[in-house]
């Protein structure tokens, strides 16, 4: 059973010798505020931390109810419960129940202005000295914001995300991306002092927004550009369900700009894969290397493999970005010992990869090679493997690289672009192989898999061989 705070200390914790105020954040708003609210106070003294905490912890419980606004209140709040009377208005709209809820409405409005009211007592003409309610300001802005939300004109852009979010059906690794856009519009508003209600996000401060977007993030072209998707999709639900008037989003995309090929993500050197096959023995870290670089699969569903997945001489890998269904792909020879040796004794639905279980919360977004990702910028970095260019902020090599260094080993080996798409699971040229064709035959795919040969994995010198469209820009290490 966890331990209760002294109510006396509450919100104080000591950090390298100091005290310092720690407040939780409630599960629903952790995108926007982080899981906890810290700020350092600068003393050793419980006395004098206690006295300084007060300001800081009512400003931490504002940022919360200011959060809660935003988010559009917590479940039982005011501020759903006039979400809930905005929605009987609209039904009842030209019909005689209108006027009784309205009616109802304007009492609960004066009910919610004299919560916590003070009395002070006035002397009423033929009463004499009566009790007199006196509503508090922060009631009367509740009430206030009541009534904007009720009549429509302050809702809470954040409102209607929950039930939207529950009528799209995709991948589990893009959920994220919804709460990820809408938090980047939250703090845009607070930023730019726009008030966070769907209306005022016209078409004119949706197209500041993505004017202001790459300054303000930071962020790549991509990564922007899908915000912008995000939110279009969000608007447009609410459009068709008259939540809004307008799709302020629907025509806005970031115009892509101009890249210069020698800054741009690319396959690993011979050079570069030989230092990391090399560089470390713990199977956990050189199996996913091995059949990243020999299967050109993406990170996720390596990690996501089970012991079924690899039997009768391929493995099978789960759809992964727009795929539709699951793909197989030939197990090259020089990962067949890595498949027995992870095989022997365990169920055909055991992990492939036990050491890298992924996050322990079931509730989590987070993909299941995120740790392994963390771990291989690390050891890529250790091991001397880098890319960086001033103006970017990733390597140009990551663990995607391997799969473009298969890409271009299978090219070079004389295997066609339509068979390479196949095995790497992109979409194949023309409407006849992209969506007629059950793909090619498996011995076909088999013999192209084995082409691909890895670099000399004894230290032996690496010769590189010359691209048609070589960077002149030299890359360390090459």
């Amino acid at each position: 059973m966890p331990r209760k705070p002294d109510p006396k200390n509450a919100y104080l914790e000591v950090h390298c010798g100091y005290y310092r105020v720690s407040m939780g954040v409630p599960a629903p708003l952790r995108r926007q505020l982080g899981t906890r609210l810290k700020k350092a106070l600068g003393t050793k003294s419980l006395l004098s931390a206690n006295v300084l905490k007060v300001p800081v912890v009512k400003a931490f419980q504002a940022r919360i109810a200011r959060a809660w606004e935003i988010h559009g209140g917590d479940k039982g709040s005011v501020l759903r419960e006039a979400a809930a009377w905005a929605e009987t208005l609209r039904a009842a709209g030209g019909t005689e129940a209108y006027d009784d809820f309205a009616r109802e409405i304007a009492e609960r409005k004066a009910e919610i202005e004299l919560t916590n009211a003070s009395k002070v007592r006035v002397y009423v003409e033929d009463e004499g000295w009566v009790d007199h309610e006196v509503p508090t300001r922060e009631a009367k802005e509740a009430a206030k914001l009541f009534s904007a939300v009720v009549h429509g004109s302050a809702t809470p852009i954040a409102l209607h995300h929950e039930d939207f979010m529950k009528t799209l059906n995709i991948k589990p690794r893009s959920r994220t991306d919804d709460p990820r856009a809408l938090k980047v519009l939250l703090d845009w508003c607070v930023a730019k002092n726009v008030p966070p209600y769907l209306e005022n996000i016209d078409e004119l401060t949706a197209l500041r927004f993505m004017d202001g977007l790459p300054q303000f993030t930071g962020a790549a072209w991509a990564t922007n550009n899908k915000h912008l998707g995000r939110l279009k999709l969000y608007w447009k639900w609410m459009k068709r369900r008259q939540m809004v008037k307008v799709n302020s989003f629907w025509d806005l995309n970031l115009p892509k700009p101009d890249t210069d090929p020698e800054t741009e993500e690319r396959a690993f050197l011979d050079v570069e894969v030989q230092k990391l096959l090399m560089g470390t023995k713990d199977p956990a870290m050189l199996d996913v290397m091995m059949i990243a670089a020999l299967t050109g699969a993406r990170l996720d569903a390596i990690i996501d493999l089970r012991v079924g997945d690899s039997i009768d001489g391929w493995f099978t890998f789960k759809p992964q970005k727009k795929e539709k269904k699951a793909r197989d792909v030939p197990i090259h020879p020089a990962l067949r010992e890595i498949v027995l040796r992870r095989a022997k004794g365990r169920a055909p639905e055991d992990e492939f990869f036990p050491e890298w279980p992924g996050p322990k919360s079931g509730t989590s977004m987070r993909e299941r090679s995120a740790d392994y990702s963390k771990h291989f910028m690390r050891y890529r970095i250790k091991v001397g493997v880098q890319d960086n260019v001033p103006g970017k902020r990733r390597s140009l090599v990551n663990f995607h690289s391997f799969r473009r260094w298969f890409s271009t080993k299978a090219e070079r080996s004389g295997t066609s672009g339509d068979m390479i798409a196949a095995i790497v699971g992109h979409k194949r040229s023309g409407l006849t192989l992209g969506r007629y064709s059950e793909g090619p035959e498996m011995e076909a795919a088999k013999v192209a898999v084995a082409k691909v040969q890895l670099p000399p994995l004894d230290g032996s010198p690496v010769r590189e061989a010359q691209a048609l469209t070589p960077r002149r820009r030299r890359v360390a290490g090459s």
